[in-house]
């Protein structure tokens, strides 16, 4: 079913339910009457593989923002409305002069990222793009060109500096501070080793609503880094995603 579709329908139907209501209950003389239902928007977030997040703005005001798994987000009713889509809100290098960086052919059918203002560096396929997010998690996505609809590869590595729960202290057991700080979930998988350190491994398995993607988190000198392969369009090419997580190198 088309997804403008599916928006009129689940609009028709809280319409539907708001009539109803309206006609089963007895409304007080001088009194307005009102509809205790869902926001369409949010519905329509969560079914389509989004995260609500309620965000209190400048003026004061409350609005809904969809949150993605590649790190882009829209908001709720731009969403519902086809306004904005998931990616939209990626942003290309040369937007950012915060983390200067340099790209050079690795001689593998890959590309070498390097960043001196994360220390850190790593390979990525000839044929995908670096994108940048500042909001929530300071993201740094590889997006692969379009294939049946969807881009792929996605991969991201988040490190926001600004988020007490991604600034674990030194010698933090680190499966005990993502329960507390309720960033585990999913199921666990062994333990993996990302540029010389142990990373933590969660798998997201296939639901109705989203694509499976598997999470790795690891941490150096008291910051948090959190890996997100999204298997976009169903996709799972291991070869590809282990020869990335081999070649994720920090300076020093």
């Amino acid at each position: 079913m088309e997804v403008h579709v599916i928006r009129r329908a689940i609009m028709g139907l809280l319409v539907l339910i708001v009539v109803l209501s309206a006609a089963c209950k007895p409304i007080p003389a001088g009194t307005a009457p009102q509809a205790d239902i869902a926001n369409p928007a949010s519905v329509f977030c969560e079914q389509f593989g989004g995260r609500l997040e309620m965000r209190t703005g400048a003026d004061g005001g409350v609005v809904g923002v969809c949150l993605f798994s590649d790190g882009s987000e829209c908001d709720e009713w731009a969403y519902f409305r086809g306004g904005c889509h998931p990616g939209d809100s990626l942003i290309t290098p040369g937007s950012q002069t915060s983390a200067p960086a340099s790209t050079e052919p690795a001689g593998d059918g890959w590309n070498v990222y390097h960043s001196d203002a994360f220390g850190y560096s790593f390979r990525y396929p000839e044929d995908a793009q670096i994108e940048f997010i500042d909001d929530p998690l300071h993201s740094i996505s590889i997006i692969g060109p379009e294939q049946d609809g969807e881009r792929w590869p996605q991969i991201s590595i988040s490190h926001p500096s600004d988020r007490a729960d991604y600034r674990p202290p030194e010698g933090t057991n680190l499966a005990q501070w993502l329960t507390d700080n309720y960033l585990f979930g999913d199921t666990r998988l062994p333990d993996v080793q990302i540029a010389g350190t142990t990373a933590i491994h969660l798998r997201h398995d296939r639901s109705p609503q989203t694509y499976a993607y598997d999470r790795y988190y690891f941490a150096r000198a008291g910051q948090l880094y959190m890996v997100l392969i999204n298997h976009a369009g169903d996709k799972e090419d291991w070869q590809l995603y282990n020869h990335f997580l081999e070649n994720l190198r920090f300076d020093s």
